[in-house]
């Protein structure tokens, strides 16, 4: 493959400069990056003829996009069947042509073993390869897609991008990881634990073929994994007021949402919309209610970052309110939490 030379950013943005990279080669290194044309010549020999696309920027591209935001920006624009992307030590991944969740696990996996990101970076793309069963290196030969390839979930590129959805939770580095956990309260410390949880149920019922199914598992888990970055930022700040602040704020509204997402209440409106009256509006409710906390924290992390004080517009009180269902939903997960315990939904 003919790489041509990498110009400096056309000042289009941080995306903008990746799209074009991407349409003539399959690696594309931001020049703000250390050793930028090492790591691209790396990645390009690992790569092959393989249908991966590879965008690393510096911790800067944050300011215009998340790494998911990236991932799914790239994956609509261009016509790679693996998109990994890099924002300074965090990776993010998508794929149309793995099973369900195997990109996410690839690098998780790669992270582990590690001590860098530019190793993990290469050790997720020489897994893609093999797990894909595309050419790498100097093996030549046409990439394509087995019309009976599995698309998985919410991975599934090109069906989250039509719908406007993250297509892969963010991987954090080792390196951070254990500053990323000391920041977050306990308090919303579980309701992180209990959002993870309910996205792989989510993606479960989207791997049969339920799409918003599929859509809602994904940004749950954008979400779960923004929160933390969000105490995670205040905390390497030294920020007690925000800190203080932005504890009080998500832990209601996370409590609100998984009461919201919970398998007895939207989840089972996606399985069992006939038993359920007023389905559409029900569904229609509560993804409202996530996108606006959703948004709202990637938000406030760039108000931290920029050193603003946090704001919060978004309310979920007419979500539960509006519900007698959830209403009752939302006081058993209090008096779970006041006893110390962890709250059971009531059944419909």
């Amino acid at each position: 493959m003919h790489v041509p030379p990498i110009t400096a950013a056309s000042g289009g943005g941080y995306i903008d400069d990746a799209v074009d990279a991407l349409a003539t080669t399959n690696v594309y290194v931001s020049t703000e990056v250390g050793d930028a044309a090492a790591l691209t010549a790396q990645l390009d020999q690992q790569i092959g003829d393989a249908s991966i696309g590879v965008a690393v920027f510096s911790d800067n591209a944050s300011f215009e996009a998340s790494g998911p935001e990236i991932v799914a920006e790239l994956a609509s624009q261009t016509g790679y069947d693996t998109i990994i992307v890099a924002v300074g030590d965090d990776l993010s991944a998508g794929s149309r042509v793995l099973d369900t969740g195997e990109a996410m696990r690839i690098a998780n996996e790669a992270e582990q073993s590690a001590g860098s990101v530019d190793d993990a970076l290469t050790q997720t793309v020489q897994e893609v390869v093999s797990t894909s069963g595309s050419p790498a290196g100097d093996e030549a030969g046409p990439t394509g897609v087995d019309g009976g390839v599995i698309v998985g979930l919410a991975l599934t590129v090109a069906v989250l991008v039509g719908a406007g959805i993250a297509v892969a939770r963010v991987v954090r580095s080792r390196g951070r990881r254990g500053n990323l956990d000391q920041g977050v309260p306990d308090g919303v410390s579980a309701q992180i634990e209990t959002l993870k949880r309910l996205s792989g149920e989510y993606a479960a019922v989207g791997a049969s073929g339920n799409q918003v199914a599929a859509q809602t598992a994904q940004e749950i888990a954008v979400l779960a994994d923004n929160a933390t970055e969000l105490f995670a930022r205040l905390d390497r700040r030294n920020v007690d007021d925000q800190h203080s602040i932005a504890e009080v704020e998500y832990d209601d509204k996370l409590r609100k949402l998984t009461a919201a997402l919970n398998r007895d209440y939207l989840l089972d409106i996606l399985t069992h919309p006939h038993l359920w009256d007023d389905p559409d509006d029900r569904v229609r409710e509560v993804l409202h209610g996530l996108h606006g906390v959703s948004a709202e924290l990637l938000e406030n992390i760039k108000q931290v970052n920029a050193r603003r004080g946090l704001h919060f517009q978004v309310s979920l009180d007419g979500l539960i309110g509006g519900r007698k269902e959830l209403q009752d939903w939302d006081r058993a997960f209090n008096d779970a939490a006041d006893e110390g315990g962890a709250g059971t939904s009531p059944s419909a």
